[in-house]
């Protein structure tokens, strides 16, 4: 046998075992990539289930109410303006959209910034209150709400493989 000879029966035989050691590493059971998916899926419902059931039961013990038309006016500390005020800026800026042919932009500005006051107004006049509830139920709102987060922000970012 010739020195050619020998070096490719080694580099056969290194071959060979290379090949039976990858057999014995991939042929160890464990979990495919497919139940690792189906675990993280239904965590991540049974995270949305509780998340949502969470949600449903606070929103149900919340009431909202308000002070009134708009709460009387809008309140700048001491200072209430009035409702029809609150509303003269939405009314001086559509008569401005059809009296102006030049300079649309600044009838436009005035509209919007009217119906930004209006919805403020609104919005500002809310009250949100939590009804009176037993501390069992108070910690299982905000328990399913944690562990419903918790169990989403686990399935969503941790580390793939």
């Amino acid at each position: 046998m010739t020195e050619n000879d020998r070096k490719i029966k080694e580099l056969e035989d290194s071959i060979k075992k290379m090949q039976k050691e990858n057999d014995e590493i991939f042929a160890k059971p464990t979990a495919t990539s497919h139940e690792k998916n189906r675990n993280d899926l239904l965590m991540f419902f049974i995270g949305l289930i509780l998340l949502g059931a969470g949600l449903f039961w606070l929103f149900q013990r919340t009431s909202v109410a308000t002070l009134g038309l708009f709460g009387g006016g809008l309140f700048f500390g001491s200072l209430t303006v009035p409702t029809g005020v609150i509303l003269l800026p939405l009314i001086i800026g559509v008569i401005m959209l059809f009296f102006m042919e030049h300079k649309r932009i600044f009838a436009w500005i005035v509209t919007v910034l009217g119906m930004v006051i209006l919805v403020l107004s609104i919005l500002m006049s809310v009250r949100i209150s939590f009804e009176r509830t037993s501390l069992f139920e108070f910690i299982c709102i905000f328990g399913f709400i944690a562990a419903g987060t918790g169990l989403l922000l686990r399935t969503l970012f941790r580390k793939r493989d």
